[in-house]
This record gives C-alpha cells, sequence and structure tokens, in this order.
C-alpha cells in the first residue's frame, strides 16, 4: 500500500499542495489532470527523483521520504521509454540483472519477454522498434527489478493507436497479478478503461477522489464537469453482443444496450456520448435501435443550448440545441424518450 501524507512542493510560481492519496495493494490508481497540474512533479517525488518539502510517503508500511531512488522498489516509467540505445532488447531487459547468475538473468529475461510478448524482439537495437514495442521493453525491464508498485507517467501517450488496447490489457493483468499502479494521464478515455480508482488534480490540489463512475457522474467542481464533458459512463457485461448494465441501477432492472460491432463476451466500460443522445417526445419510430424512457430530471444550459437529464432505468444526458427545446417545449418532470444507435456506444476496455 502506498500512502501520500501532506505532501508539499514549490517550483517558482507553480506549488503542489497538501497531497493526500492512498493506493491499496489490488487498486490500478488513475491520477487524472491536464498539462501542468503537478502529476509527473507527483510520480517524480514518490520515486525519490525531487524530495518534498513537506509530507511523508509510505510504502507498505515503510517511510520513503527521505530514502535513496534505488531503495524504494518503485518502478518509474514515463511518456517516452529511457531504453539504452547501443544495447540490444536483451541487454536492457537484463540491465536490473547484472548482479544476477547468467542462466538466472536469462531465464528471467526470457519469462519476462514471453510476458510483454516481445520474444522476437530480444536481439534487435531499439532503433527499430515502434513506440508501443518500446513500452513494453521498459515494462519488461521496470519488472526485472522486482518492484513493489509500478509509477507510469502518460505511458500510452506516445503509443499508436492500434497497439493501445494490447497495452491497456497488459498494464490490466499486472495489476490483477497483484502489482499495484499509479498512473498518471489526461486522457479521461484512458482512465475509464483502466482505473478501479481515480482522483482529479487541478492546479496542484487534489479536488476529487472517488470510482470512474462517482468522478465523471458526479463532479464536484466545475474543473472536474468539464474534464470530459460526459455523464453516460456505465459499466457494464457483455453479452452475446448485448451490454447489460446492472450495477447500481435504482429499479433493480437489467438495461440492455445494443452495440454495432462484436465484442467478446465480459466486463467493459461504456460510454454513450450526450451528443448522440436523441430526445423524442413520442415513442421513437426511427432507425435508433436503443431507445429508454424516462422523465427529464434536470435541464442545464451547455454551449451548444441545453444538457437534459432523462432519468428512467438509469440517468442519460443529451445536449440540444435552443431551437429543439423550443420546439418540444420541454420541461422538468415531462415524460420522454432518450434514443441512441448502436454506433454511438463507444466500449472501452
Amino acid at each position: 500500500m502506498l500512502e501520500i501524507k501532506n505532501i508539499s512542493k514549490t517550483f517558482g510560481r507553480f506549488s503542489i499542495r497538501n497531497i493526500n492519496l492512498t493506493v491499496a495493494d489490488n487498486e490500478y490508481f488513475i491520477l487524472l489532470g491536464a498539462s501542468g497540474a503537478g502529476k509527473s512533479v507527483l510520480l517524480e517525488i514518490i520515486a525519490g527523483l525531487v524530495m518534498p518539502e513537506n509530507g511523508e510517503i509510505f510504502l507498505n508500511g515503510k517511510n520513503i521520504t527521505k530514502m535513496p531512488v534505488d531503495k524504494r522498489k518503485t518502478g518509474l516509467i514515463f511518456q517516452t521509454p529511457a531504453i539504452f540505445p547501443h544495447l540490444t532488447i536483451r541487454e536492457n531487459i537484463a540491465y536490473p540483472l547484472k548482479h544476477t547468475g547468467n542462466r538466472e538473468s536469462a531465464d528471467r529475461v526470457n519469462k519476462l519477454a514471453g510476458q510483454m510478448n516481445i520474444v522476437h524482439l530480444l536481439g534487435q537495437k531499439p532503433a527499430k522498434l515502434s513506440g508501443g514495442e518500446l513500452q513494453r521493453v521498459a515494462l519488461a525491464r521496470t519488472l526485472a527489478s522486482d518492484p513493489v508498485m509500478l509509477l507510469l507517467d502518460e505511458p500510452l501517450s506516445a503509443v499508436d493507436t492500434p497497439m493501445k488496447s494490447g497495452l491497456r490489457g497488459l498494464l490490466r493483468e499486472l495489476n490483477r497479478q497483484g502489482l499495484p499502479v499509479l498512473h498518471v494521464t489526461h486522457d479521461y478515455e484512458e482512465a475509464l478503461a483502466l482505473a478501479t480508482t481515480m482522483a482529479v488534480i487541478e492546479d496542484g490540489c487534489i479536488v476529487q477522489t472517488g470510482s470512474p463512475e462517482e468522478i465523471l457522474t458526479h463532479p464536484r467542481t466545475g474543473f472536474t464537469a468539464g474534464f470530459s464533458g460526459e455523464h453516460n459512463f456505465f459499466k457494464a457485461e457483455i453479452k452475446s453482443g448485448i451490454a447489460v448494465i446492472s450495477k447500481g441501477l435504482k429499479t433493480g432492472e437489467d438495461v440492455e444496450i445494443k452495440l454495432n460491432e462484436f465484442y467478446e463476451d465480459g466486463a467493459a466500460n461504456i460510454l454513450i456520448r450526450s451528443k448522440y443522445v436523441i430526445i423524442s417526445v413520442e415513442k421513437p419510430h426511427m432507425s435508433t435501435v436503443n431507445n429508454l424512457e424516462g422523465t427529464i430530471s434536470g435541464i442545464s444550459p451547455s454551449r451548444e443550448g441545453f444538457e437534459v437529464c432523462v432519468s428512467g432505468t438509469i440517468d442519460l444526458y443529451a445536449r440540444i440545441t435552443r431551437e429543439s427545446m423550443e420546439t418540444m417545449n420541454l420541461n422538468t418532470g415531462m415524460k420522454i424518450w432518450a434514443c441512441f444507435k448502436a454506433s454511438s456506444v463507444d466500449v472501452i476496455r
């Protein structure tokens, strides 16, 4: 377990102030914030690269605040992997194992390379590898040092989109195997795909901590609400091409959301962007295949016009123009339909 207590540090006009966080042994903890919010500074303090002015850091009950970097057992991976260009991939992964026997080191490298799916790259130099492959090498080398926690600084931002899903799955699997992770990012979709717990940092301060659903559907500050601008986020179970939402519903009923593509069965996050949700005062006869009846529980101004919350078995938010608002004469308490196409549902894993 990682415990951060009242950590503060000032850099000229910028500072992080009274940061308190706890990352449990089984958590994939995402720290979400805009560029310059203080995310990377906090990671560097935890890793020992920067010393705090105030506060303490405990790892598995041990005070590591003043401990040297190489004694902390935290594996820090940056946005751009710091891979030795003159060494082969095998030699890069083996670097932390230089004090072990040759056979033990070789076995460990082969095992880690297999885990990262980079065995075929062991004889190559880093210059020939893609961003995603380099991050797998960085992960393998970091794991070779047997860290008790991973610290990830925007690890997927330099990775091509097609490779991100595989890396996300790899990171999730490492966490499931018992390795706690503190991962900083500015990408809320990345946060949704990975986080078990999330905190939002703004201008050097933690402004909200909770589950991804709590933060994105019940933001406590204007910054948090504006960070994603989306509230239709749900945990679901994919079953035969249908996303079934059951957790946390008011009525206890399941909601079945039809999907546009085939996805493997299992747990997933789904996101329905509010701009794709259509409001209808009549029972819909349109191309939308997901049509949910509810009552308007809230109407608030938005950049595009208005944001309407339709409360039924689940709460759905729709963004509509002022013209549509006036044409339909929408009011709080009105029975209404919220409709969206299968292609409007994003499945995030």
